[in-house]
């Protein structure tokens, strides 16, 4: 009734959480900075340990397409005998156990993904209903709009992108003060076939669950997006800003509500 109602206006803007991983064990939100020595695996393999930890909750033997996350094991391994994991590896190069997740050639991979999302309903940007889009919005996420939007169109179905695809929530990553954007270099999205963000229809949100099962963590963990940073300037800080993209919630700086901030060091 109106407690449900007053909810789901007012928890979103709390507890709706963009995640970082790999995290140091004491996590600083302020400072969370991936500091490593490409050339030296002892400098860049607790990284390594920590992605590998992080991704084992994902590991399973449904079949899942696109699949949420990479398995976190390498080929060579004994243990590698599930189709599963070989068409994650396929999905989510090159964020994968077996290329060290870029992380030996100064080229890392950081995983992100939604968190307190129980009480929230999000409303998604799209193309299926006539909407204004923010003006900073990147333009690889408008071309992906785009993209479901003339894939529907091409199809001639009466259905709406969102029935066919679903709807996403969008994120973004870039550096956060000017001298980082220039020192951040080539961005990638990861897997590079799907669109740069969280397919909805598979996010744990108020509208997905029952109402007892809000206060309960999810029995599936949520989708990731890696973001491959493709050649980061060697040798300086990068503060790097990610931000997700919906229009019931609004982009503030000085807020931790679905934005996140983390630092690279590459040597």
């Amino acid at each position: 009734g109106i407690i449900g109602l007053l909810l789901g206006l007012l928890l979103p803007y709390r507890y709706v959480e963009l995640e970082v991983w790999p995290r140091a064990d004491v996590y600083n939100y302020e400072q969370p900075l991936i500091q490593f020595r490409a050339a030296d695996p002892g400098s860049w393999q607790p990284w390594f340990d920590k992605i590998n930890t992080f991704l084992q909750a994902y590991e399973t033997t449904v079949p899942e397409d696109p699949p949420r996350a990479p398995c976190s094991i390498q080929r060579h391994d004994q243990r590698l005998t599930s189709p599963n994991c070989e068409q994650s590896l396929r999905a989510w190069m090159p964020c994968t156990a077996d290329k060290f997740y870029g992380y030996n050639l100064g080229k890392p991979c950081v995983f992100l993904r939604l968190n307190h999302i129980h009480y929230w309903v999000p409303e998604p940007y799209n193309m299926t209903t006539r909407m204004s889009l923010p003006d900073d919005m990147p333009d690889n996420i408008k071309r992906a709009m785009q993209i479901l939007a003339n894939e529907q169109r091409n199809q001639n179905l009466q259905r709406l992108p969102s029935t066919l695809h679903g709807d996403y929530v969008w994120v973004s990553c870039n550096g956060e003060f000017s001298s980082d954007v220039e020192n951040i270099g080539p961005i990638q999205y990861i897997p590079v076939h799907s669109p740069p963000g969280f397919p909805i229809n598979r996010l744990h949100t108020a509208d997905r669950i029952p109402r007892a099962a809000r206060s309960l963590p999810d029995l599936n963990p949520a989708p990731l997006v890696a973001v491959y940073f493709e050649n980061p300037h060697r040798g300086v800080v990068i503060n790097v800003e990610c931000r997700i993209w919906t229009r019931d919630i609004v982009y503030d700086r000085s807020s931790r509500v679905g934005r996140a901030r983390f630092e690279i060091l590459v040597e």
